[in-house]
């Protein structure tokens, strides 16, 4: 009996120091803590050192992440070279034509009346050497002899095919007729101390007669202007 128990007691030691040590390497594993990273500094322009643990080896992997600098400029291909851009020359403003110059030479006169020192008897050469050429020339259409129209502006001129002056037309008060010194926007009573008593007064039209011509003024009756002066063959 006592060999039997020595001989078990012989076997259970080992076991037991065998047990111990296999704890003692469990409980070592358990409290070893993993291992440290040293930060590194990173470089000028970079993101702080990320680190990344391999599972096979436990190894530290050391990846370097670029670093935006959100007050960094982004070049533009537009950006300004510090050249100014080629200046446009303005462009040429286009000369206005000049308005003919009114020489009044003689006044209106009913015996031999004239407009803008014109007759009924003068040419077209006598117009255009006086007035230069017209602003304008068209044809107003009559199947017995069209009017051929030089347009001034200020005024207008027309001649029949045969040459001979129809009418006289003044169009602003800018310009002296030649009438005493009236001028289109004067009233009724203006006229008759330019020109005395009218041959005609009806409606608001006087006319003043003369022995191949005829004055026409045309009068607006709510502002009592004169708005129409024309001298045209009887």
């Amino acid at each position: 009996m006592i060999n039997t128990t020595t001989y078990a007691a012989r076997w259970l030691v080992p076991f037991i120091l065998i047990m111990l040590i296999t704890g003692c390497k469990h409980t070592s594993e358990a409290l070893d803590p993993a291992p440290a990273i040293t930060p590194t500094t990173s470089p000028a322009g970079t993101t702080p050192i990320q680190a990344s643990k391999d599972s096979n080896n436990e190894q530290a992997t050391i990846t370097p992440q670029p670093q935006v600098n959100p007050n960094d400029k982004v070049s533009l291909a537009s950006a300004e070279t510090g050249s100014k851009p080629e200046e446009v020359p303005e462009s040429v403003k286009p000369t206005a034509t000049p308005k003919p110059k009114i020489d009044i030479q003689e006044t209106y006169n009913q015996t031999k009346p004239t407009l803008l020192g014109l007759t009924l008897k003068t040419s077209p050469d006598a117009v255009t050497s006086k007035y230069g050429k017209p602003k304008e020339q068209f044809q107003m259409e009559d199947d017995a002899d069209p009017i051929t129209v030089y347009d001034y502006s200020d005024f207008m001129v027309g001649y029949n095919k045969q040459n001979q002056l129809q009418f006289i037309d003044i169009r602003s008060s800018e310009i002296n007729p030649g009438l005493n010194g009236l001028k289109l926007g004067q009233s009724t009573s203006d006229i008759y101390k330019a020109l005395g008593k009218p041959d005609s007064n009806t409606s608001y039209v006087l006319i003043y007669k003369s022995k191949d011509a005829v004055l026409k003024l045309d009068i607006d009756p709510k502002t009592d202007k004169l708005n129409s002066i024309k001298l045209f063959t009887e």
